[in-house]
């Protein structure tokens, strides 16, 4: 399995996580570099090694939440295919409603960078702001200690109109049928069913290609937590929980934890 160099550090660092946060991870790995060994000869195996993967990443994120002791984390469901499977397209649509602020709110940031460094003797990921018209770069700590609140309420916001845009669609009337389908796709890729045996069609590499990306995005965002928790709960992994799961339909968006002062306003 080839790696970028970025891609090479993620996989070291994750070695210095502990417990099920460390192995999920790991394991997560070794479903991608097996799933390139399947391509040419059993690319349905292939295939669901490589969603399998994505859900690996998922849970070590989850259990890195569950370790922290972040609120609400305890409503989050290990075993259902669903979570696992929602969590990188929420993410995505968290990122797209980020990259939309930044560029509707004239924000001042001008580009944003990962770097691999050093904290507290961990290997760890720290997020840069730039800010090229001030000539300064913000690093917060830890990196994702910020929140976005609605403009007009003060409410912190839940990014699911971002997901129904980007993911869901106007085909499933909420998010969590949307979830299941997808879990349901899953099970297709291995079992017969009334219509004839399995069978996937399509560039198996490109797919797996895209999925070890998605593995790694989650990584990085693990990295990004799990070694800063002596500098405290990050605000914004807190409210991107809380609205991961009003999108699951656990909470309601009344019962998101309020963000801390001087949050950007969406």
């Amino acid at each position: 399995m080839e790696l970028s160099s970025f891609q090479e550090k993620t996989e070291i660092a994750i070695d210095e996580c502990k417990g099920s946060v460390k192995f999920c991870s790991k394991n997560a790995l070794v479903h991608l570099r097996k799933a390139y060994k399947l391509i040419e000869f059993d690319a349905e195996m292939a295939v669901f090694r490589a969603i399998t993967a994505e859900e690996e990443a998922a849970s070590s994120i989850f259990h890195m939440l569950k370790n922290q002791q972040y609120q609400h984390a305890n409503k989050l469901n290990f075993k259902e295919h669903k979570y696992k499977q929602g969590l990188f397209p929420f993410v995505q649509s968290v990122i797209l409603h980020m990259s939309e602020f930044n560029e509707w709110n004239n924000s001042p940031v001008s580009s944003v960078h990962l770097e691999h460094c050093t904290h507290n003797g961990r290997k760890a990921i720290q997020l840069h702001l730039e800010l090229q018209e001030l000539g300064l770069c913000a690093s917060p700590t830890p990196p994702l200690h910020f929140s976005f609140t609605d403009k007009e309420s003060g409410q912190p916001i839940t990014f699911n109109e971002t997901f129904k845009k980007t993911f869901q669609g106007n085909e499933f009337d909420s998010a969590v049928k949307y979830l299941k389908k997808l879990a349901v796709r899953r099970n297709e890729i291995l079992y017969a069913s009334s219509s004839g045996l399995p069978k996937v069609s399509g560039n198996v590499k490109e797919f797996v290609d895209s999925q070890k990306n998605n593995v790694f995005k989650l990584l990085n965002l693990l990295l990004l937590c799990d070694p800063w928790i002596n500098e405290g709960r990050s605000a914004f992994v807190q409210q991107a929980l809380d609205a991961f799961l009003v999108l699951m339909d656990k909470i309601s968006a009344s019962n998101m934890v309020q963000s801390p002062s001087g949050a950007a306003n969406s």
